[in-house]
Formats: C-alpha cells, structure tokens, sequence
C-alpha cells in the first residue's frame, strides 16, 4: 500500500451559512488514516501508521497540540519517522525533533502507579484553521503480550470526524488470524503463498454526538478488528495460565487466611476474607511490562500491603484457596462500555475481580467500599471472561432492584417565616452502600457542611451537616444521618406553594450527580435514542413529611400513581391531613442499560418520577 504524502483541505467558504445539522461541527477530521501491520508467527509485529490530521476550528487545537500516543517501552519501541505541518496555502514546515519527546504515563489523583509505559508526544508549530498536521510513525513490538497470538482493533469514535481510513495486516497464513467489523468499514481478505492481507477500508464517517448518560462510544462506533484467539474461551485459559501460578498457598497465605477467617465458615469467612482484603492491601496500578496480563504473586502482594486490581484478584484467590473455597479470576470492563467487541479479544478489558462459582457470585476486592457480593457502579449487566478450568462468558448481574436500593426517610416542618427545617435517614444498599461509602470516607467531618450546603442548592439552598456510618463495615447496609434548615424555602402567605424538597443526596454514577431531578432529566431527556443509555437507579424508595403552619387547606396535589412496564415500576402518592404533608414514590429498574427499544419503557418511568418531583403543591389558608 502507497502512503500518501500529502492531504488537502477543502477551502473554507466566507460569510454566513444555514446551519446544517446534519454537518458534525467536528473541531478536527482525520483527513487519512494508513495503517501497514506485518506480524510474524511468534506474534511480534511492526505498526507503520502515517495520518493526516486538519484543523477546523481554532478550539480544536488543544486536541492536536501535542499529539500524543501511549505504548509500553519494555515490549514496544515506537518512532516518529517524519512529521510536518503543512499550511492552507500548501508550505511545508518540518516538527523539529527538539519538539518531539518521551515522557513516563502521568499518574492519576488517588491513584499511584508503577508504570513501564510510556507517552510520546509531539508538539506542532502554531496551528491556523485549514493547516494540516501530517505524521508517520513507527511501532515495532519486539515482546508480546502473549506469545504466538496477535490481536487487535481499530476503533473510530462516533464523535471523531474522519476521512480515507485503511488497515491492512500482513501475516503468515498458518497464524489463521479472523477478521470481522462493525460499522461502516470495508474488508477483504488474500493469500499470496504462505502470507494472508487483511484489509480494511473507511472512505467517510462523520462525527455525531451521543446524548447525555449514553453508553460509551466504543460500544456503538466503527470496529475492525483482527485476532488469532479463535474464541473467548481461548482468551479466558491465556489469563488462567499467567494468573493461577501466582495464586500459590504459601506458609503466609495460609496464616493470613486462618487469622482472617478464624473460626468462620462457609460465606461467613468468605466475607471476612474479601474484607480484609479489600481494608489491608492498598490500590497501586501496576503496568510492569506483560504485567498488563501477569499478576503479582499473591505472596508478594502480602509482604508489600500494595497491588493493582490483578494482585487483589489473585491474592483473594489464594485466600479462598487457602480456605478450600472455589475462585476463579474474570476480566471485566470497569468503565461504561457494556458489550463484547465482534471478535474475542483481551485488550477489550482493563479491570479484573473473582468469581465464585458455586455461588455464581462476582467479587471485586479492589475497591475498599464495595459490600461483598455487590458490584459497583461500571461493573453491573456486563459480559465477563471468567477464567479457571472451565473459562467462558458469564454476565454479571443487572440492576437487582431489592438489592441496590435506597431508602429515604424525612422529616420536615415548614416554619410560619418560610424557613423549612428537616432531617433525613438514609440506607443505602449495593451499590448505593458503595458509593456513599467511598464519598464519606473521602471527605473530612470539616467538610461536610459545604456538602450539604452543595446538595441544597437545586432545593433552595441552606445549611446543616451529616452523621454517617462507618464506611470500613462492608457486609451491612451504610446509614447516614442528614440535618438541614433552608431559610426562605417559599413564601407564607394566603397561599402556599412549593416542589417537593429532594433531599440531600446523590445518585450514583461513574461521576456522582448531587441533583436527583438533574439526573432523572438527563436519562429521559430525549423523546428518543440511537444508542444504549445506562442508569444506576435500581431501586429508591422516598418518603417525606412536612409539617404545614396551621390553617392551611390542600388546594392541589399530584394524584396518585402507579405504572408498571417492561422497564420496572413507579409509584406515587401524596396525601395531607391534620397539617401533615406525606409524599412518598418508590421506583424500580430492573436493567442499568436500555436499548433503544426499551427505552420508551424507562423514558415513562422516569417522565412520571420527574414530573411528579417537580409539580407544585398549593395550599390557601382556610
């Protein structure tokens, strides 16, 4: 295959223009994308890639300057063989190598790691809209992750505006690599002697832009993908090998397992065994080479008290197997990417807990909050590859309503000045305990009254305070305790009126949203959907009083509801008597993910919540 030297830009037009919304407003494109693989039968391979990447907005700048890209610099080497900047009026400007350099991966807030990968980045000149910035790299990957096997994909994101895109892999024959895409790619497929060529095509995709809580984009975006792992079992017994040696019973995993479990039995020192474990043994990202895929010994892991989310997993199953209790690693995604990509691959996942068979029960000790049995947020309703003698796909369990809950229960009063005083009980179970465990052991007692202030401010403000739990108790429901006063809540008057006070409290998510009707408009928003949309809801029921100034009459309350439908259920009922004001809702979802389909179904549920929550109640004084 040819590599371009050159791209142009299509001159840009002057004055003003309809808007066409079928047009992306993309920032960038990718005006080409030529990628040569040649793999050798040891599963080594060289990655020639040489892009051509156009400015179209001047905000776009930040996403090109610097291009960067990642690899690991024990199993890999990656070079800049040429790259330029060339302008709208075609002048070439060479990228000095003093702009082009290498830098360690960045460690992330909270999270420290120990790292061979590496960033290259490349720094371009002062950008103009219409430049275009041209690069041709080299990878050569000298180290497989797994030897004899090559597998990967290539992943254009919904969001990324791209012009002449092609892949093409050159290896021997007998690898038997399969090939497979979603989207708009091309392929094809030749033997010429002992040599197959792989190849792929993209001419046109433009950008667009998913709604707000849709899954993320590599579940739905254009794939193309080669491997020679003929099945996801394959995958599955490639992990098991690197990873049940290092789950070894050693002298100290079998004292640390009899201390721990002490005179406990079946699920009780199973319990005790994963708490432990996820208390004493601190979260360190480590990506030592093939340690992407090659856990730290469970020994090893014991004597330093740190390791990554492959050292919890082993270490808890050499604690379970010190205990004669069956666990085998899986692989996960931990993100919000709900699905398998078309071919079996283990660069699909970055994350990896346990899985009791017998119990057919997920854990996932890496996490210090998560209560045992009960997946966090952007683990539920996700294919896993679970390793082990008998490796294969299993789901992890969806949103089990009556087990991912939170119940809340407040008592107001709305003074005779406006001001409402209140105070809360909250339970949370799944993975509500999980989320208000981690905020609460994350934030100082100092701070909590600005929380409390922030999570008013939808409501009409205020100020108060918590009294939670203890978030280290992880096989018991997480309580919390919530006292406030609004001043000026509503006017007191002739009439009286005023939405229901939400409360002080989160809606878990991968990012906590402190607004419960902001939530709950987010989800239902459009009247319709292209991709999956994703809600960790589960299970809420909320109660509230309010103690009404004497001498008012209820003019208008929501009516009663109760729908149920392929999505869940929701209830609804207000009621007013002898000056107090019961509201009470209780919903249940019983997916984290809806296809578009079903998406009407969750969209009535959640419009029913949301415009109840948000509905005036009136009262005149009598």
């Amino acid at each position: 295959m040819t590599v371009p030297s050159a791209c142009f830009a299509d001159s840009l037009g002057s004055g003003f223009a309809p808007v066409n919304s079928a047009e992306s407003g993309a920032m960038t494109r990718q005006l080409s994308y030529h990628a040569i693989v040649k793999v050798k039968k040891n599963g080594t391979y060289t990655d020639r890639v040489a892009q051509c990447i156009e400015l179209l907005n001047l905000h776009g700048e930040s996403k090109i300057e610097p291009f960067t890209e990642q690899y690991s610099a024990t199993l890999s080497s990656l070079k800049v063989k040429k790259a330029w900047i060339e302008t709208r009026d075609g002048k070439q400007i060479p990228i000095p190598l003093a702009n082009i350099f290498v830098r360690p991966v960045p460690v992330s807030h909270g999270a420290p790691m120990y790292s061979h990968a590496k960033i290259l980045s490349i720094l371009p000149p002062k950008m103009s809209v219409g430049d275009t910035l041209h690069i041709i790299t080299e990878k050569t990957v000298f180290k497989p992750y797994f030897t004899d096997m090559y597998s990967s994909y290539w992943n254009i994101p919904e969001s990324k505006s791209t012009r002449n895109n092609s892949v093409e892999v050159v290896a021997p024959a007998e690898m038997h690599l399969q090939y497979a895409q979603r989207g708009a790619w091309k392929t094809s497929h030749s033997i010429y002697g002992a040599e197959e060529i792989i190849r792929a095509e993209m001419q046109v995709h433009h950008a667009e832009y998913p709604g707000l809580s849709t899954v993320g984009e590599r579940q739905y975006s254009p794939i193309f993908e080669v491997t020679s792992f003929p099945n996801w079992a394959a995958v599955g017994t490639a992990y098991w090998k690197r990873a049940n040696q290092m789950a070894a019973v050693t002298p100290l995993v079998s004292k640390v397992a009899d201390e721990v479990a002490a005179d406990k039995s079946g699920w009780a020192a199973q319990k005790a065994l994963f708490s432990w474990d996820s208390a004493n043994i601190r979260y360190v990202g480590l990506e030592l080479g093939v340690g992407g895929f090659v856990p730290i010994a469970a020994n090893k892991t014991l004597e330093t008290g740190y390791g990554d989310c492959k050292a919890h997993s082993t270490l808890l199953q050499a604690l379970f197997n010190a205990k004669n209790f069956q666990l085998y690693p899986a692989i996960i995604n931990w993100d919000n990417v709900y699905n398998l990509p078309p071919l079996p691959t283990p660069f699909w996942f970055n994350h990896a807990i346990d899985y009791a068979p017998r119990k057919h029960l997920f854990l996932d000790s890496t996490g210090e909050y998560e209560t045992p049995g009960q997946l966090a947020v952007g683990e539920r309703d996700k294919p896993t590859v679970v390793t082990g003698p008998h490796p294969r796909i299993v789901m992890t369990p969806g949103a089990e309503p009556s087990k991912n809950q939170f119940v809340y229960a407040a008592s107001l009063v709305l003074q005779k000045n406006g001001t409402l005083t209140g105070t809360a009980q909250m339970r949370t179970m799944g993975w509500w305990a999980w989320a208000y465990r981690e905020i609460f052991a994350s934030i100082p007692p100092s701070h909590y009254a600005t929380v409390m202030s922030a999570l008013l401010a939808p409501s009409g403000g205020g100020f108060g305070s918590f009294q939670p739990g203890d978030p280290a108790v992880l096989d018991k429901p997480f309580h919390v305790l919530a006292k406030w006063t609004t001043p000026d809540f509503t006017k007191v008057g002739s009439y009286l009126t005023f939405p229901a006070p939400t409360g002080p409290f989160l809606v878990p998510s991968l990012a906590e949203i402190p607004n419960p009707i902001a939530y709950l408009a987010q989800v239902a928003g459009p009247l319709r959907r292209k991709h999956p949309v994703e809600t960790y809801l589960g299970g809420v029921s909320w109660t509230t009083t309010i103690q009404i100034p004497a001498g008012y009459r209820a003019v208008y309350l929501p009516v009663d509801e109760h729908l149920r439908n392929a999505a869940g259920s929701y209830f609804y009922s207000a009621t007013f008597h002898d000056h107090e004001l019961r509201l009470h809702y209780r919903l249940e979802l019983n997916k984290v993910v809806y296809n578009p389909k079903k998406y009407q179904a969750l969209r009535d549920l959640l419009v029913a919540d949301l415009a109840d929550q948000e509905s005036p109640l009136v009262f005149r004084r009598a």
